[in-house]
């Protein structure tokens, strides 16, 4: 596996990536020029360079980031990618001095984000994607 950290990834491999785990393609907000990440890291198969894994963070780069965007492909999944991911961006934020790491997760990932010392607290949150 090859990681690469904050690099340009291609919209397409993104969109392949989401869909592949279950969520919509989102290619034209994937390809907006106004979306920003402040950190992202992309893992890719070494023998044909496809992208397998991906996480993303957004932030003010002084009190606050959010970690968005976990995924792995279901063919590499249970081999410990995703935790790596989840390590090496908590890493990386500490390093960089965020005050106050957040993630949003369905219910059934709670243990698995817990295992990095994430907590439920109370929260809201407005959905309004529509696909086309």
């Amino acid at each position: 596996m090859i990681f690469k950290y904050n690099e340009r990834v291609n919209v397409q491999e993104i969109c392949n990536l989401r869909q592949s785990v279950g969520w919509n393609r989102m290619e034209k907000e994937m390809a907006d020029p106004r979306l920003k990440s402040y950190y992202h890291i992309a893992v890719y198969e070494e023998e044909n360079q496809k992208l397998i894994g991906f996480v993303d963070s957004v932030s003010n780069g002084v009190t606050d980031a959010y970690i968005q965007n976990l995924m792995v492909h279901p063919d590499f999944q249970g081999k410990g990618l995703g935790s790596e991911l989840m390590n090496k961006m908590i890493e990386y934020l500490k390093n960089a001095g965020i005050y106050m790491i957040s993630v949003l997760y369905d219910e059934s990932l709670k243990d698995f984000y817990a295992r990095f010392g994430f907590y439920n607290l109370l929260g809201g949150q407005l959905e309004t994607y529509k696909s086309d």
